[in-house]
């Protein structure tokens, strides 16, 4: 028998428009969890009252922490995860609505690879009104063509270039709290969780839809079609702060590491790697204060590097940096 304890981190702001079927989806797991903690980031509709009315109902542990002052998403999950109990801990958005096999496949998936940090499914994505959009998460976020080559010693550089993993997809074992808590400013909590999770050891791709992710005008944070013009204008708009703010964020990540890292031996081909995402930033930053033929020069030496390709949007980046 698995005596494995599974938590569900579910965070809340405003969503009683989607939470009660949230919810359901939950309690109607094949393997339940052992608690759930919900974390709302001062709901002002009937939020918290659904979660009463749940909690009330349902037989499993459940605990609401109303947060005195607004968090936002990254902060409010890492206060979620903080109270977690768990073995492994299961983050869920609060207007998605989860397969019933959801967390058996997940824990399951863990089980199979116990030197992982964490594994994650796919998702079939649906709209405001729960109609399916006929594309699936990995798709949408350019993870499939990265699935067959997603292995412990390349996942790393593959996510340094973005962020492929959605946390509602995710679960992850709860001795990662003392190396994610806490979670940066200005980092998203699932991308500083998974790059953590990968420079340590691993994540597993569960290659089946194993909840409906929603798409819709209130969401927070989440996926946004773009097309082409949408990134190039994006990318246009990044300025030096941009660049600055990302070369911090991965200082501090490097930080994280060397101090998790501080009595054991560093796997030295991660560092190698997160060490080039840090120059790669660093010269960015610095090109965007030159000019004419010296800008010309740095943009073209970079790009021979092939850093451009590994660690940013490619000739999209390239373009931006010789503008």
């Amino acid at each position: 028998m698995n005596n494995t304890r599974i938590s569900v981190a579910i965070c809340t702001y405003n969503g009683s428009r989607f939470l009660h079927e949230q919810l359901q989806s939950i309690a109607r797991q094949r393997r339940l969890p052992d608690e759930i903690v919900a974390c709302d980031d001062g709901s002002t509709d009937d939020t918290i009252r659904l979660l009463a009315m749940f909690s009330h109902k349902v037989g499993l542990p459940v605990r609401i922490i109303l947060n005195e002052q607004r968090l936002g998403a990254a902060k409010n999950f890492e206060k979620a995860i903080s109270l977690c109990r768990g073995d492994i801990i299961v983050l869920a958005d609060q207007d998605d609505i989860w397969r019933p096999d959801k967390l058996q496949r997940l824990v399951v998936a863990l089980d199979g690879n116990p030197g992982a940090a964490y594994a994650f499914s796919d998702a079939d994505m649906i709209d405001g009104n729960g109609a399916l959009l006929g594309v699936r998460m990995w798709g949408a976020f350019g993870f499939t063509p990265y699935l067959h080559s997603f292995t412990a010693s390349s996942q790393l550089q593959i996510l340094l270039r973005q962020n492929l993993i959605v946390g509602a997809s995710m679960a992850f074992r709860a001795h990662l709290k003392n190396l994610i808590l806490p979670v940066p400013s200005g980092w998203m909590h699932d991308y500083w969780i998974v790059l953590l999770g990968s420079a340590i050891s691993y994540g597993v791709p569960v290659p089946v839809p194993l909840l409906m992710y929603r798409r819709h005008a209130e969401q927070t944070c989440g996926w946004k079609k773009k097309d082409m013009w949408q990134s190039i204008n994006e990318s246009m708009a990044s300025d030096e702060e941009v660049l600055l703010r990302k070369l911090e964020q991965f200082r501090e990540l490097q930080m994280r590491l060397r101090l998790y890292y501080a009595s054991t031996r560093y796997p030295i081909e991660r560092l190698a790697s997160l060490h080039e995402k840090e120059l790669h930033l660093s010269n960015r930053v610095k090109l965007r204060s030159a000019a004419g033929l010296t800008r010309i020069r740095g943009v073209l030496l970079e790009a021979i590097t092939g850093r451009y390709q590994r660690f940013s949007n490619s000739w999209l980046s390239i373009v931006r940096d010789l503008s």
